[in-house]
């Protein structure tokens, strides 16, 4: 028995074992050909074109190396940015970089010999594109509206605003957002009636006060800097109305409707709605008042009660905008809802649930 389990032992290790040929012995091969990446700062000036790296291989102890690149930047669009020195191995950048437009370029780099033959296997290089700040931040609007109740207490939510940075925002501040309240009109009772959160661009009420018959209205000027708050800037205008209690609008509105993010679980706040009607001749659709949903996702007032008419209307929410904003790409540039009145006394609600890829609508309460 144990013979017999030593010679399939031995089978066994002869099938995964590779042993070498007499002489030869076992060798490492060495990897003389491996190019690190390299960073190119952008909108760096000239004069061009300018050195970044020189390659080199080993084999050019033994032989005459002649050397090429190919790839996205040297044979392919944008063709030329990059280019190399035929025999002395050296990259070099030709044109002023756009790190916004292409943030990084792969190339591949080939050596051969004078007879034609390559000498080394084809090798990646990757040229990462570095970030300089120099885009301003940019509001999503430029007027952003907002309801709060009066006597609301200190912290409530009451909108948000937005601003977007082309700049790198993963490696540097160059484009992390930073927001500030530069000014309140009126400024009664006093100066400092709302707050903003800096990283988010949540406006709330800071403190007690509020009261619509002394200020129906506020205009907020909204400044957003780029360097985390400390760089480039861009400003817009939030207005905030002070809705007295007891006078909601929902009562007094035929058709209300209430926009929810289904990603985040919050309300969409700053989201666009039109609403149309469809009319004679034609038929066409008639466009009655634009709206943006307040800081509950909320946008009343739609279709003042005794305005409202039998027949046929349309919600347009402008998703795109909202999901670029944001940062994401929605999958429904916007989101349309057509549906009828029957009764213009009955109260309507149309709920919205979004998500970059999906909606719900339904008839609410």
């Amino acid at each position: 028995m144990l013979p017999c389990a030593f010679t399939l032992l031995l089978l066994l290790l002869l099938d995964v074992l590779t042993f070498p040929e007499p002489g030869h012995g076992l060798r490492r091969q060495k990897r003389d050909w491996v190019i690190p990446p390299i960073n190119c700062p952008e909108n760096e000036r000239g004069p061009f074109p300018k050195k970044l790296v020189q390659i080199k291989s080993n084999k050019d102890k033994e032989t005459r190396v002649f050397y090429s690149i190919t790839g996205q930047g040297a044979d392919t669009p944008p063709v030329g940015v990059f280019t190399i020195e035929r025999e002395t191995g050296w990259l070099e950048v030709t044109k002023l970089l756009d790190r916004e437009e292409i943030d990084k370029y792969v190339l591949f780099s080939h050596a051969v010999s004078a007879s034609g033959q390559p000498v080394e296997d084809p090798t990646e290089i990757i040229i990462t594109v570095t970030d300089q700040n120099d885009n301003r931040p940019v509001f999503t609007q430029a007027v952003f509206h907002g309801t709060v109740l009066e006597g609301a207490e200190p912290g409530t939510p009451v909108l948000q605003v937005l601003a977007t940075d082309a700049d790198d925002t993963v490696n540097s501040n160059n484009g992390v957002v930073g927001y500030s309240i530069l000014r309140q009109t009126p400024d009664q009772p006093q100066p400092h009636m709302f707050a903003i959160n800096g990283s988010t661009g949540v406006i709330s009420v800071a403190t007690v006060g509020l009261a619509a018959q002394v200020v129906p209205e506020y205009t907020l000027e909204i400044q957003a800097a780029d360097m985390a708050g400390a760089g480039l800037l861009a400003t817009a205008t939030a207005l905030i109305r002070v809705q007295a209690e007891g006078m909601s609008e929902t009562v007094n509105s035929t058709l209300t409707t209430h926009v929810l993010n289904t990603a985040t679980g919050l309300p969409a706040s700053g989201l666009a709605v039109q609403l149309a009607q469809l009319q004679e001749p034609g038929p066409q659709w008639t466009e009655l008042v634009e709206r943006q949903t307040d800081g509950d996702g909320r946008c009343l007032l739609l279709l003042p009660r005794g305005q409202a008419k039998a027949g046929t209307y349309k919600l347009r929410f402008e998703t795109a905008a909202y999901w670029e904003g944001l940062g994401h790409v929605s999958f429904y540039p916007f989101v349309e809802v057509v549906f009828t009145i029957a009764d213009p006394t009955q109260k309507l609600h149309l709920p919205l649930l979004i998500s970059p890829y999906s909606y719900t609508t339904y008839r609410g309460s």
